[in-house]
């Protein structure tokens, strides 16, 4: 069965090949997590960046393919050519640190989230960059931490989550993370799912209709799908470890997402309706590599 499920896998990615899918994950190398890249050849993974000497995560493939978006701790979020060795540009911020890029597929434009903590707290709002990076500009204001931005293939809507902090009797303080949606033509914020949970990491599918996500709704962290007008809300994996970051195929036929069990991450591939999960082992099955944070596009 492995077997077969790696093959499925391939063929995922092969029937993409001609929209130039790719898989865009870290990897643990040589004693720092680095920025790896599979395409739809079937080829091995090839190292992004390799020169690199500090730590690789989040990355963030541009819609055209020619670049990719990552964060460096402490350092911001750089965006490189994905082949080749161009120049790097750094997307900086005169306040906090930008993390978690994500890109607008009808514009090109990146997004991202600042994170700016002082004396009197922390706090985080979705900001914008233009496709040369030449202009930052707010995105989403809104109470709480924002988080994880996802944005629709259509441009339209954007997908985050944001932390509120509860405060519950005898002084104990619960912190509640929703899932929200904003009509960036209208500027409409609604909730997606509300819950007294951590739902987090949004990714919205190929053809904007679903929205898979993270979510301890169940206890431990579970990869959840539910409509984008919040209807038909499922859970799509089980079983030991956690489960975070999910990435949908490029066909809307599978899931990504990072399983972590027992201090090590690896990435796990499930159907989008949750009748199959296996490891993908994209260095193969003998590869004791530690993986995460995976984008498909």
């Amino acid at each position: 069965m492995p077997v077969l499920r790696a093959l499925a896998f391939a063929a995922a990615l092969a029937l993409a090949g001609s929209a130039g899918a790719e898989v865009a994950f870290v990897g643990f190398h040589d004693g720092r997590w680095s920025l790896f890249e599979a395409g739809a050849s079937g080829d091995p993974p090839r190292s992004v960046r390799p020169g690199l000497t500090f730590d690789a995560s989040a990355p963030a493939l541009s819609p055209d393919g020619e670049r990719v978006a990552f964060e460096v701790p402490g350092q911001g979020i750089l965006v490189c050519p994905l082949r080749g060795e161009g120049r790097c540009e750094s997307v900086k911020t005169e306040l906090g640190w930008p993390v978690r890029p994500t890109w607008n597929p009808a514009t090109g434009e990146l997004v991202f989230v600042r994170y700016v903590a002082d004396s009197s707290g922390e706090d985080s709002d979705v900001l914008v960059a233009s496709a040369d990076l030449g202009e930052i500009r707010p995105l989403v204001r809104h109470t709480g931490n924002q988080d994880s931005p996802d944005v629709s293939p259509d441009g339209r809507l954007l997908v985050y989550d944001s932390a509120q902090t509860v405060s519950l009797q005898r002084g104990a303080v619960h912190v509640v993370r929703n899932l929200w949606v904003v009509d960036l033509e209208t500027g409409t914020v609604r909730p997606l799912v509300p819950a007294a949970a951590q739902d987090m990491q949004p990714d919205v599918s190929p053809d904007g209709r679903w929205v898979a996500f993270a979510s301890n709704r169940s206890g431990g962290f579970e990869i959840w799908v539910v409509g984008i007008d919040g209807e038909g809300l499922r859970r799509v994996t089980s079983g030991p470890g956690s489960k975070i970051w999910p990435a949908w195929s490029p066909d809307g036929g599978s899931i990504l997402y990072t399983r972590t069990a027992e201090g090590r991450s690896e990435l796990w591939t499930t159907s989008a309706d949750g009748s199959a999960a296996e490891p993908y082992r994209p260095f193969g099955a003998g590869s004791d590599m530690q993986l995460r944070d995976p984008d498909w596009r």
